[in-house]
């Protein structure tokens, strides 16, 4: 995992200034770009780091959030999962 992730990732949790559902939504954020950036690794002849980690330790703050059973439910549903 990126140390600029996990930073990102720990500052969000620890926010109390701003509300649970824009952390949520700032989180939401980071697990697209992340998704997306591992999405392009594996189509990339060069490879690339594996963003994996990234996307779990981002699942585990949804959750910590409250918001794990409605991305479980987004994922599903979605037709460009890994």
């Amino acid at each position: 995992m990126t140390g600029t992730v996990r930073d990102e990732i720990a500052k969000l949790l620890k926010d109390g200034s701003r509300s649970k559902e824009d952390r949520i939504s700032d989180l939401l954020t980071l697990r697209s770009d992340a998704r997306a950036l591992q999405r392009a690794a594996t189509e990339s002849p060069m490879g690339g780091e594996d963003k994996s980690s990234d996307l779990r330790e981002i699942d585990l703050a949804l959750e910590k959030l409250g918001h794990g059973d409605a991305l479980k439910a987004a994922d599903e549903d979605n037709a460009a999962t890994l």
